[in-house]
């Protein structure tokens, strides 16, 4: 991405008030940053803006960033510069492909380091900021044996489990994506800089705030949710009740991604967590086999999408897909609608939707989704 497509995200993310969700909604809807900014009221309005939303948007763009953003363009551009950052959109198909399906994608992700990473088959290793050594042994050593096993390793860089996570990546030179809860300049806790520096030389800095976001107590769930979301599955070391990581879990299993957890004695204070899991239905694990063995359909899944999010608009689509489609029209059906017309299983509309999204066939608004 070029300064000026970093400059109209940044004056696109300088708006106040406007969900997440709906500002991924309605960008998709547009195709790009400039196409929203750009756009008129009636336009903007027909895509699920308010009157108030889309003046808002004309006001960042008329002063080049919302008088109301706590930063300017300019300080949110050196910020960026000062640590060689990248902004992506939801519309760009650099795009990491699986976290566009979740419920509340981000609009936009700042990052340092290679995004290419935030594509491949991942894993999330989480867990205790207070966690015991052989919770560290097992996260260091799980980690590695991911990324021996060409899985990218994917945390938070908080301390105890997750730091633990990342370093039993880089141990084997593999790739692995640190997740943050500040803005892209900033690193937190302050002692893990160094690591950080690390994973931003063997693979990606990601964070969906903005340049100036400090780590608020808010941030911290948003930023587990990017975790899970951009992984296959979450593997919890080592957790308390209650405990971040819990939350992590609970998200992965909403997103449709495996979970699994550690088994340890009822008298280790912090893995009674995992066995709440575990007794909830999460997998068991001991050795990165046990998440290798339930990986194989979630993976086909991220390789189909992959694969069809550059589709040409006039190829003929595969059956389920062309099922899906032919249910969507003009006016915003929800998912039981399409459920009903097309008489497929749930699992395969969802799988339909997100190619179809992803191909620029439809977009999804928050009344449901309609065909461009």
């Amino acid at each position: 991405m070029n300064d000026s497509d970093t400059e109209l995200c940044l004056v696109l993310h300088s708006v106040p008030g406007i969900s997440a969700l709906k500002m991924s909604s309605v960008l998709r809807y547009f195709g790009s940053p400039a196409a929203l900014l750009d756009g008129d009221h009636r336009a903007r309005i027909a895509a699920g803006m308010t009157r108030a939303e889309s003046g808002a948007v004309d006001l960042a763009r008329q002063h080049n960033g919302h008088p109301a953003a706590p930063w300017s363009l300019d300080q949110s551009l050196q910020a960026m510069r000062s640590v060689d950052a990248g902004v992506m959109a939801i519309t760009d198909p650099a795009y990491p492909v699986l976290l566009r399906t979740i419920h509340d994608p981000p609009p936009l992700l700042y990052y340092r380091g290679n995004s290419a990473f935030l594509s491949e088959p991942c894993i999330a290793i989480v867990g205790s900021r207070k966690a015991s050594p052989a919770g560290l042994r097992m996260a260091s050593e799980l980690a590695a044996a991911a990324t021996d096993a060409g899985l990218t390793v994917v945390s938070g860089l908080a301390l105890g489990i997750d730091a633990a996570a990342h370093r039993g990546a880089l141990s084997r030179g593999g790739p692995t994506v640190a997740v943050i809860a500040t803005g892209i300049e900033q690193v937190y806790p302050r002692r893990h800089g160094k690591l950080a520096e690390e994973v931003v030389a063997s693979g990606c800095l990601l964070t969906e705030f903005r340049p100036g976001t400090s780590p608020l107590r808010a941030h911290f769930p948003r930023r587990n949710r990017l975790i899970s979301g951009l992984s296959l599955a979450t593997v919890v070391v080592e957790a308390a009740l209650p405990s971040g990581s819990l939350l992590t879990a609970g998200t992965a299993l909403e997103q449709g991604r495996e979970v699994f957890a550690a088994p340890w004695s009822i008298f280790h204070r912090n893995g009674r967590g995992c066995l709440r899991l575990i007794r909830d239905g999460a997998g068991i694990v001991e050795s990165i086999d046990d998440v290798l063995l339930e990986l194989d359909s979630l993976y086909k899944l991220q390789l189909q999408l992959q694969r069809t999010c550059s589709f040409d608009g006039d190829a003929d689509l595969p059956p389920n897909q062309g099922l899906v489609l032919e249910a969507i029209g003009d006016t915003a059906v929800d998912l039981d609608s399409l459920v009903t017309s097309s008489q497929l299983p749930v699992a395969t509309v969802l799988a339909g939707l997100s190619s179809l999204e992803l191909g620029g066939k439809i977009v999804r608004l928050p009344e449901g989704y309609v065909r461009c």
